[in-house]
């Protein structure tokens, strides 16, 4: 009897732990480059899908990515950041992508990193939500905004045992932006 008490106590112990045990690591893109309608009069002004160039980065990406086994991918409900994500969904072979609210990401990056403790993500946004989910993450980077052109910047945050253990920044695929990394 007195072994299954503590074999219980320990077994609560560890699984309240679960989240600050290990590793997570979060890759953090804006959608690739997107098709200007010739009327931007139109629907899909708003909901624009990817340009050629924009379906060549996607790809990149997933290339990039391909030795992080990703275990889940985030977009907003919109077909660039969709369209972004799928080859990394695809190469995974993970269900389709999960939405996630941009307006919404203390819980939406707390979900994470619960849900996902010691796993690779993939977080598709957008120029003006890209940093703000990275800071709500708990990183930083050298600039505030990312422009209209930047498009080729992945970031990685690597959170461990509960606290941020580094943020990083690199460029991905075809050279396109204007914001400098430092």
């Amino acid at each position: 009897m007195k072994n299954i008490k503590i074999f219980l106590i320990a077994a609560l112990l560890l699984a309240g732990t679960r989240t600050f045990a290990q590793t997570t690591t979060i890759w953090l893109v804006r959608h690739a480059e997107k098709a200007i309608p010739a009327s931007t009069a139109t629907m899909t002004a708003s909901d624009p899908e990817l340009s050629a160039e924009g379906k060549k980065r996607a790809e990149a990406l997933a290339k990039e990515l391909k030795d992080h086994k990703i275990a889940a991918v985030f977009v907003t409900p919109f077909k660039r950041t969709t369209q972004t994500g799928e080859p990394t969904q695809k190469q995974f072979s993970l269900p389709a992508s999960k939405n996630y609210d941009a307006a919404k990401l203390q819980a939406f990056t707390k979900n994470v990193l619960w849900e996902y403790a010691g796993k690779n993500v993939l977080i598709v946004g957008h120029s003006n939500t890209v940093i703000p989910t990275l800071e709500a993450f708990g990183g930083t980077v050298a600039f505030t905004a990312l422009s209209d052109d930047d498009y080729d910047m992945l970031f990685k945050i690597t959170v461990s045992q509960g606290s941020l253990v580094s943020t990083g920044v690199r460029y991905y695929g075809d050279k396109h932006h204007t914001t400098q990394i430092k």
